[in-house]
């Protein structure tokens, strides 16, 4: 198999998990909210959010990647015990979601 196959394969098995990193996604933002924002928990999901911006922009899911860019620069800045930020992260959360899987069903 040559590198142009494996290259493929990666992509394809990459595609596949995307409707699996949304979940995972919004999994890891439950658990932020139901541990009270702790510091932990917020530090995982940061650096999840972190490789799929990564990952993402890798494989050319342009709008995933700059969703994931956006939530993470919100993450790093955080201000658990404020309402906005708290809204505006679980906003950012829900459409990186959605954009995961919206990019799997549509390409």
């Amino acid at each position: 198999m040559d590198s142009t196959d494996r290259l493929a394969q990666l992509k394809k098995r990459y595609h596949c998990s995307l409707s699996a990193k949304a979940t995972e996604l919004e999994a890891r933002w439950s658990t932020v909210t139901t541990s009270g924002f702790s510091s932990p928990a917020l530090t995982e999901l940061t650096r999840y959010v972190h490789r799929l911006a990564g990952s993402t922009g890798m494989y050319g899911y342009e709008v995933p990647a700059q969703l994931a860019r956006n939530l993470e620069r919100c993450l790093r800045q955080p201000d658990p015990a404020e309402n906005v930020w708290q809204e505006q992260i679980s906003a950012c959360v829900h459409s990186l979601a959605q954009a995961l899987a919206n990019s799997q069903r549509t390409t």
